[in-house]
């Protein structure tokens, strides 16, 4: 009982820093280079699946290939979501920041008010 609660108490710790933004300039300027290189690999024509599982550091989506579906205004960060409702079907963003770290999306599907949407995160370290 003790090891779970420890998990649990670390997993607080841990997103709470990163929700604060606790990154130095030279760790955010790694992450954001590296996450660009990915960007545009995908603009070239690798899968975004692909370069999501391989490389995103979103719990949330990285095992789905990046894959965020049913996605509605009002859920995600603002920042986020201005984004992902500005895409065309299949167009890829700009590498954007949150307080998470750096992200790039692409929008797979619109029906109705929602979108489903593949997405990679690389948080500085």
């Amino acid at each position: 009982m003790k090891k779970l609660n420890l998990i649990f108490l670390f997993s607080i710790i841990f997103f709470a820093a990163i929700g604060q933004n606790q990154f130095s300039e030279a760790s955010k300027a790694t992450a954001k280079k590296q996450i660009e290189v990915y960007r545009d690999r995908v603009v070239k024509g690798e899968k975004m699946e692909d370069i999501a599982r391989q490389y995103s550091e979103d719990p949330g989506s990285s095992a789905k290939g990046g894959l965020y579906d049913n996605v509605g205004i009002g859920v995600m960060d603002p920042a986020f979501e201005k984004i992902a409702f500005s895409l065309k079907q299949g167009q890829v963003s700009q590498v954007f920041e949150t307080p998470y770290g750096y992200h790039f999306i692409q929008l797979v599907r619109v029906h109705g008010k929602l979108r489903d949407l593949r997405h990679v995160l690389i948080i500085p370290k």
